[in-house]
């Protein structure tokens, strides 16, 4: 398993044209807005004024070329002198469209319905132009991103990466804070082709549809827990697991099993005491880190490591968590 960091699938980071002071935040981390709806404001005392000085030399260069326009007709005045009067009157538009554009430019609004993951901003705070005021998440599907090692990595590379892509399989599950329990199928998206600076890991993310238990933003941490058949381009699900926990039972020297623990029914063990039964498996690849094995294996399993060719069936066992500094 990995830790990974959520961010969604389609986002964008909302900052205005230009800058100014904020004199209005409508929005915070969390909420829901409509296309269209106003995000934020900036201070506009200036891009009102020049508005206002724009619209009158507007004005005043529209009356001049009416009257020039009049007096051409009238043959009062030469082509040239209307030509410059009919300059003058198209530039004074074009600063007036400018003007309002600037001033439309201090108010931020919504590109698409979604939902707020981020407000890196306060009010009253200087912004700059291209600053992010607000990082806005449309809903549908959320990425995890994780580190994965080089020797891991590789088995992302085509042809397998291919076969991934194109099948959209299910190469991992996802599993958040809030619902520690509950996993959430995932599909591979995408990995760099560059390692990471200085780590030899990789980034991969992956891909899943938004969860409707949950709410899950952009910057929340989650764990992923990958499908190494899958990855490995096999049809049915491989499950990496330490060597030591693979047993062939005296018994039956062709076969493998490994010893998964049970829980006793609520309220039968106080102290967490359980039996194990044996799974039977079909031992693959070895890796680094262990062994693939297929087998009836559930995401959550737990089995027995320690001791593992000790054991017998229904034998009471306790499971025990790896501590800290141990």
């Amino acid at each position: 398993q990995y830790p990974g960091r959520v961010s969604a699938s389609d986002h964008s980071e909302l900052s205005f044209r230009v800058g100014g002071e904020l004199t209005e935040l409508a929005v915070k981390a969390g909420d829901t807005v409509e296309k269209g709806e106003v995000v934020a404001h900036l201070d506009d005392r200036d891009a009102r004024t020049r508005l206002e000085n724009a619209r009158s030399n507007f004005n005043l260069a529209q009356a001049t070329f009416e009257r020039m326009r009049i007096s051409l007709e009238r043959q009062a005045i030469s082509q040239a002198r209307f030509d410059e009067a009919e300059a003058e009157y198209l530039s004074a538009r074009a600063q007036l469209a400018s003007a309002e554009d600037q001033l439309s430019y201090t108010v931020l609004k919504a590109p698409f319905d979604g939902v707020i993951s981020r407000v890196p901003v306060d009010v009253f705070q200087v912004v700059s132009a291209q600053q992010a005021i607000a990082e806005l998440q449309r809903p549908g599907s959320i990425d995890v991103s994780f580190q994965m090692p080089e020797q891991q990595v590789r088995r992302l590379q085509p042809p397998r990466s291919r076969n991934v892509r194109a099948n959209g399989n299910t190469i991992a599950w996802v599993q958040f804070p809030e619902l520690p329990d509950k996993r959430y199928a995932a599909s591979y998206k995408e990995h760099d082709s560059n390692a990471s600076q200085g780590s030899l890991s990789y980034e991969v993310t992956v891909t899943l549809p938004e969860p409707e238990d949950i709410t899950v933003l952009s910057g929340m941490s989650a764990t992923v827990l990958l499908d190494y058949g899958t990855l490995a381009g096999e049809s049915a699900p491989s499950w990496l697991i330490p060597t030591a926990a693979l047993v062939t039972p005296d018994a039956e020297p062709g076969t493998s099993v490994v010893w998964r623990y049970v829980a006793a029914a609520d309220g039968e063990n106080g102290d967490n005491t359980g039996s194990v039964e044996p799974v039977d498996v079909e031992p693959g690849k070895k890796m680094n880190d262990g062994v693939l094995v297929r087998g009836e294996l559930s995401p959550g399993d737990r089995i027995v490591v320690a001791g593992a060719h000790r054991m017998n069936r229904d034998r009471s066992v306790r499971p025990w968590e790896k501590e800290g500094g141990l």
